[in-house]
């Protein structure tokens, strides 16, 4: 991302602690007169904005780029794994993910577990991109992260899980 197109740009660490706060809250009581085990009571935002997430990601596995983009803001903002630049609009999106996807065989999102608070949405998941050859397969356990206003996700950055499945060639050898 350009450091000077937008004085308002949500650093890594603010993402992370976001993040962190979002599964900390998960399993903190909010207060008032419910016990500690039992779950916050989610808002019809929340339900949809982890519907939507989830629908996003289960689509995955139909490898249409232009379905996946639909779900997606016009200026969303997506970062595919640490250090790599973000990708900036819709359009950006289709044009790298497009060819990327058309290579692939089949491609399936396991989701873990979800959490949603107001616009924020984070997912724990493993990401399966299976090749036409072996060798082009890709298993990734993920934390994916969220923000979507207005019915579409607007910030997305996903994370690699320190310890998690990173296998690149061969077939799938993870648990």
């Amino acid at each position: 991302m350009d450091n000077t197109s937008n004085a308002a740009q949500i650093s890594r660490r603010t993402i992370i602690a976001a993040a962190g706060g979002l599964a900390a809250c998960a399993t903190v009581s909010t207060g008032g007169n419910r016990p500690m085990t039992e779950a916050p009571v989610k808002s019809e935002l929340e339900i949809e904005n982890e519907r939507i997430v989830t629908q996003f990601c289960l689509d995955w596995a139909t490898r249409d780029v232009d379905l996946l983009a639909s779900y997606l803001a016009e200026d969303v903002e997506y970062q595919m794994f640490e250090g790599r630049p973000d990708i900036i609009g819709r359009d950006a999106f289709v044009k790298e993910l497009g060819g990327f996807l058309s290579n692939l065989k089949e491609v399936e999102w396991e989701i873990l577990r979800t959490y949603a608070i107001g616009e924020l949405v984070i997912n724990d998941r493993v990401d399966h991109f299976v090749g036409e050859d072996d060798k082009r397969s890709m298993h990734f356990s993920i934390a994916g992260f969220f923000l979507v206003r207005d019915g579409k996700i607007k910030l997305w950055k996903d994370y690699s899980l320190p310890g998690g499945i990173s296998q690149v060639g061969g077939a799938f050898t993870g648990s």
